[in-house]
């Protein structure tokens, strides 16, 4: 987990957008639901959760597209590369989860479960040994 000291940043693919997080973290899962999926194009999305206090912009917030699912999560991304940056849920105003992959300065947490494992897709089998949840929270 990050401390209080610690500060990581990340960008898009272009470098349009850029942020600061200022540790620490929240839990780090790998998410298997739909949406999810869908808005990486991948097998499962990777988020960092943070205090959203702790998550500030420092160039290009006026950059930055969003789309709220039916699901009512929201996802932010780069409207020029369309890297995915954040997203939120409305039952947890406070935080928002930052795609794992969009950090440029080195994590030392590790990834701790996997949730919506029952929208997993049927190609990919699973041997990582992490926590397994058919829901959000179980």
């Amino acid at each position: 987990m990050a401390t209080e000291e610690e500060v990581h940043e990340g960008s898009c693919c272009c470098g349009r957008v850029r942020f600061r997080v200022t540790g620490p973290f929240g839990t780090f899962s790998h998410c298997h639901c739909t949406d999810c999926r869908k808005s990486h194009g991948a097998a499962f999305a990777s988020y960092i959760g943070v205090a959203r206090a702790r998550f500030t912009f420092l160039e290009g917030e006026s950059e930055v597209a969003g789309f709220t699912a039916e699901t009512g999560t929201r996802r932010e991304f780069c409207r020029h590369c369309g890297s995915s940056l954040t997203g939120s849920v409305t039952s947890e105003p406070d935080n928002v989860y930052i795609a794992a992959g969009t950090f440029d300065t080195p994590l030392r947490l590790k990834p701790e479960y996997h949730i919506f494992i029952r929208s997993k897709v049927p190609w990919l089998d699973l041997h990582d040994g992490l926590p397994q949840h058919r829901e959000f929270s179980e």
